[in-house]
């Protein structure tokens, strides 16, 4: 393992009005809803006191939002990207599962038994996630050497990170449970694929900041 380990804090994005509808967002861009902005700022007071290097955040107003929120006490700029977006549903964007199971019954359950070679109509694979966002922490990783980096992302990427980390076989992806503004902790060095590499976990999901254990 390498002496020099970058630390991620990776958070979600705090709760949407299509996150309690339970619509598939994906990369549709959603604001935050008045709780996710409350969510937001109770992680902000846990982390207020931790030393952060930089912060980034998938390109959409809900991610920016929360990491602005978050990046506050720090006065941090927030430094937006496109490789830690949500995975793209295509066409599902906007449905419900029962809306989706309607008219695709089918590419549903074929997507769900292999998404990472399946794509939603229009979306995108697991395989094509993974890849994205595991060459985004290994960029960030060789860029900020030592660093503590804030990254807020949303639900789909983060698991696609612990899935790669982990070299999980696809039915693994869906065994993570990824709350809004859950605080995951990886520390990783950036020198190999991270599928490949000595990167550990820390943390998985802690919503401890909103009163769940």
């Amino acid at each position: 393992m390498g002496d020099i380990l970058t630390r991620f804090f990776l958070v979600r994005h705090g709760e949407t009005i299509w996150n309690t509808e339970k619509k598939y967002q994906g990369q549709s861009d959603i604001p935050l809803a008045e709780e996710g902005r409350f969510q937001a700022e109770c992680l902000a007071d846990k982390l207020k006191d931790e030393k952060l290097d930089g912060v980034f955040a998938s390109d959409l107003k809900r991610t920016i939002e929360t990491a602005e929120i978050i990046a506050k006490p720090h006065n941090l700029k927030v430094v937006p990207t496109k490789m830690i977006r949500e995975l793209s549903f295509g066409i599902w964007e906007g449905l419900t599962y029962e809306e989706i199971m309607e008219k695709w019954a089918q590419e549903y359950q074929n997507w769900i038994d292999n998404p990472y070679y399946t794509r939603p109509p229009e979306g995108e694979s697991l395989s094509e996630l993974c890849q994205r966002v595991s060459k985004f922490l290994m960029e960030t990783a060789k860029n900020n050497p030592d660093g503590r980096i804030l990254v807020v992302s949303h639900a789909g990427p983060i698991r696609a990170m612990l899935f790669t980390l982990l070299d999980l076989k696809p039915s693994f992806f869906w065994k993570f449970k990824i709350s809004n503004t859950s605080l995951t902790i990886i520390e990783y060095d950036g020198q190999k694929e991270l599928r490949e590499s000595d990167a550990f976990i820390v943390t998985v999901n802690n919503t401890s900041h909103l009163g769940i254990i």
